[in-house]
């Protein structure tokens, strides 16, 4: 056989293994795509894989104290400190508040303090129907009475979301309510506007500034 046909012979060869090859890989890698219908819907994946963060969430609060530790620093204590050794008072406001937390300022509807705090436990929070609920979990207690604005930071829109809305790609974070509003007063001060900002740029004809 001559060197010319057994070249040729071996090129054809190799290009039966080659195409055999890429229709095996073209089966595998688009085959289902190309049997499927070009109007079927694509499914997504909805796999979470990454957390979602809420940024801010509260701690238990602590109160400061007059006393001092060996630093100078001042002390503080946890509100179950004090409050465990004092009857609750159940329509107390923030305004008749003059013994202690003086200059606490409450402008929430007309709920009292035990309205959201827990008269058995100063360190947790309580619901609407006595379930406890730990200050890190605070916006289950905002979402009772706030629910359109709940529903909206459930979809993204309310409480600065960033990340992925696709969280198979990437983590998300959130703040919690009161990275933004406090708990006790939660709604936005009124501003006085202000004239506009003198523009800098000298106007059109005027002499230029020395330097």
């Amino acid at each position: 056989m001559k060197a010319s046909t057994a070249i040729g012979f071996a090129v054809i060869g190799l290009g039966i293994v080659i195409a055999t090859a890429g229709t095996w890989i073209y089966q595998r890698s688009f085959g289902a795509f190309a049997a499927s219908s070009p109007d079927a819907p694509v499914p997504l994946l909805t796999e979470a894989r990454y957390p979602v963060e809420i940024v801010g969430a509260p701690e238990v609060p602590t109160v400061l104290t007059e006393a001092r530790d060996y630093h100078g620093n001042a002390t503080e204590i946890a509100c179950s400190t004090c409050h465990s050794s004092r009857s609750p008072l159940p329509t107390q406001s923030g305004a008749e508040l003059d013994s202690f937390h003086q200059g606490l300022v409450v402008q929430h509807g007309t709920i009292s303090c035990l309205s959201c705090h827990n008269d058995e436990n100063y360190d947790q929070l309580k619901l609407a129907d006595g379930t406890t609920v730990e200050f890190s979990d605070a916006m289950q207690l905002c979402a009772q009475c706030h629910g359109p604005q709940y529903r909206d930071y459930q979809n993204g829109s309310h409480g600065g979301m960033n990340g992925y809305w696709d969280r198979s790609r990437g983590p998300r974070s959130r703040n919690a309510c009161t990275v933004c509003h406090d708990a006790h007063a939660p709604a936005y001060p009124q501003l006085i506007p202000v004239f506009p900002p003198t523009d800098i740029v000298p106007p059109k004809g005027a002499p230029h500034a020395k330097h």
